[in-house]
């Protein structure tokens, strides 16, 4: 049997190894959706996962080199109020992730597209930056 030391401050030790431990992030990592980045082509790819939002409660801000989603599952309180839970697990909640970038990029040329619970943001690469927009999701 393998003995696993004890945390003693949580997650403090891994602060720094999150690669965004620089940029303030507003709320607390249980409530964030997982996100993957990477490089394809010409443009950087966003995977954000966020299974059982509507496109209506999320947000996607692109400024200068920084990628900011906002979201938000909303609780139903009527109906909670009315069931016996005997165990609540299901993240409920607002969140917000914000994403320094690897390079510049074109901000008025962002897409986003929102499959079975994956929002993908296709933002592509250029030289210079401008000011941030909102980016439309589309609901396939």
């Amino acid at each position: 049997m393998a003995l696993l030391p004890k945390k003693y401050f949580g997650d403090i030790g891994n602060f720094f190894e999150d690669d965004d431990w620089f940029f303030p992030v507003v709320s607390g990592k249980e409530n964030m959706p997982e996100m993957d980045i990477y490089e394809e082509d010409e443009k950087i790819v966003a995977e954000i996962s966020t299974p059982g939002m509507n496109t209506e409660d999320l947000n996607i801000v692109v400024e200068g080199n920084v990628l900011r989603v906002r979201g938000e599952k909303k609780e139903e309180k009527q109906e909670d109020d009315e069931k016996g839970y005997y165990r609540r697990e299901i993240k409920r909640g607002s969140f917000e992730r914000a994403v320094r970038l690897p390079s510049n990029i074109d901000e008025d040329n962002v897409t986003a597209e929102y499959k079975e619970g994956i929002l993908r943001v296709e933002i592509p690469k250029r030289e210079e930056g401008k000011a941030g927009k909102e980016v439309k999701i589309k609901k396939k």
